[in-house]
């Protein structure tokens, strides 16, 4: 095991701060400096004011971290992944840069006054392309997209320039735009046949359980999504929920058939809007809504309105038909490329059938992630608000709640890995959970991904949690399956 680590180790870059400043009148700290082992594949060059780094051997967070630090506010950006990093000097500051054999070293200075704009080289294009995976990389699809889109007006007719494009809008989740790029390309990789797959959309059958102990739900179902066009696209699933009920006065079984419908467009600015229509038809409750999701992933707003939907979240409602109406408005941000915050807040109003409003709450929900490795595994840590705080309960004749909601507010800490293993993308997490208003307990889980061939997939996942919500109020064990494939071109 010593020699063990001991191999490790060596296989670890190492970063040095030089001790003293350069004699350049210019320089106001030292250069920071990666070195990776002997033996490194290591290609460096510059574009558009950002030094893009590619090699063979992935850097160990750690050291990225301690290269932050010894820039300290000289540095406004770092990216990077398993064979490439980016770095981008703050306002009022220049990078010089040097390879060393296998090294990187940087200085931070403010720009000469007479700076002229630095030539152009030969390997600018593929600067440029390693900064577009590395945004892709880090997390920011949006910017990628944006950037690769760039390079593909500037270089027309270039065969790596439309691949990129293509990888970049699928990183962003066009899958129409991706698709149709990878076939023009006739490209014939795992990644692009499963992409081109989906093209027309895709059908899936899925099943959840939960069992909360006094309350146990089994949904099953079906569902299709189809690319009309580019632009639009329509949606059709039917459900079928099962309810058990235990109380004082024995157990009720229950079940209620949902289908629902969906259409939605795509607009300016990675915005995409969606009308919702669903109906319970063994209850007579049908509701529908519109959702809005503008942006992409590294900086998101969202919002959902819907009226009347049909929803079976207490025994009550499970019973006699409920319904639901909500209002929610929310956002997730990228601050950079290890921390990702997200917040939602809004307004609900349960019911049940033929007999209106029986309760209304106020509900917040909002976290906080860090990636502390990058690599196989991937590991993290996060924070999750999930919050609902009831402001009106209509009572029966005899004082009992219609709808008995709880106000509720759950604070969890928990860890997460995830590693691609066989083929098989995997993922787990494990935490605590504590609820103001009530019971605290243990949350874990895991789940996989797998993509069967170039048309199938298959994920799923089970765990237990502690995080209250209505009609669970205690600790849960849970679990899903998915089989999707897609419809092809």
């Amino acid at each position: 095991m010593i020699a063990l680590a001991f191999l490790m180790a060596q296989a670890v870059p190492t970063l040095a701060v030089a001790p003293a400043i350069y004699a350049d009148a210019d320089l106001s700290r030292g250069a920071a400096r990666l070195a990776w082992p002997a033996g490194t594949r290591l290609s460096v060059a510059e574009a558009e004011g950002e030094v893009i780094a590619r090699f063979d051997r992935a850097l160990a967070p750690h050291e990225v971290e301690a290269f932050r630090v010894a820039a300290g506010e000289a540095l406004e950006d770092l990216r990077w992944n398993d064979d490439s990093l980016v770095l981008r000097a703050a306002p009022g500051w220049t990078m010089r840069w040097r390879r060393e054999a296998v090294a990187l070293a940087v200085d931070f200075v403010p720009p000469p006054a007479d700076a002229a704009p630095a030539a152009d080289d030969d390997g600018a294009l593929d600067a440029e392309m390693a900064m577009v995976e590395a945004d892709a990389a880090a997390g920011y699809p949006g910017r990628a997209r944006r950037r690769a889109t760039a390079l593909a007006a500037a270089h027309p007719g270039d065969r790596r320039v439309a691949r990129l494009v293509s990888d970049a809008r699928a990183a962003d989740g066009d899958t129409v735009h991706a698709a149709e790029g990878y076939r023009a390309l006739a490209a014939d990789d795992p990644a692009a046949r499963r992409t081109m797959a989906q093209r027309r959309g895709t059908v899936a059958a899925s099943a959840i359980a939960r069992d909360g102990g006094d309350l146990s739900q089994v949904e099953a179902g079906a569902r299709a999504d189809v690319a009309i066009d580019a632009r639009w696209t329509a949606g059709a699933g039917v459900r079928r929920i099962a309810t058990r009920i235990d109380s004082a006065g024995g157990r009720q079984d229950t079940g209620s058939t949902v289908v629902d419908a969906a259409l939605g467009i795509a607009l300016e600015g990675a915005a995409r809007a969606q009308v919702l229509l669903a109906s319970a038809i063994d209850d007579d409750v049908t509701g529908g809504g519109v959702r809005l999701v503008a942006g992409s992933a590294e900086a998101q707003l969202r919002a959902l309105v819907v009226f009347h939907m049909p929803d079976f979240s207490t025994g009550a409602q499970a019973l006699r038909g409920g319904h639901l109406s909500r209002v929610l408005l929310g956002g997730s941000y990228r601050l950079s490329p290890d921390w990702v915050v997200q917040g939602d807040a809004g307004w609900h109003r349960y019911g049940l059938a033929g007999e209106g409003a029986a309760a209304d709450s106020v509900v917040v929900a909002g976290g906080i992630d860090r990636l502390l490795r990058r690599g196989v595994p991937s590991i993290g840590v996060g924070y999750r608000l999930e919050a609902e705080y009831v402001r009106r309960l209509r009572r029966d004749a005899a004082g009992t709640a219609i709808v008995p909601l709880a106000t509720r507010e759950n604070h969890s800490v928990q860890g997460t890995v995830s590693a691609a293993l066989g083929g098989v993308q995997w993922s787990g997490q494990a935490g605590y959970t504590v609820d103001r208003f009530g019971g605290n307990g243990p949350t874990a889980g895991i789940g996989f991904n797998a993509a069967m061939g170039d048309g199938w997939r298959v994920d799923g996942g089970g765990g237990v949690t502690s995080v209250s919500r209505p009609g669970f109020s205690g600790t849960q064990v849970y679990g899903r399956a998915q089989v999707t494939r897609g419809l092809g071109w």
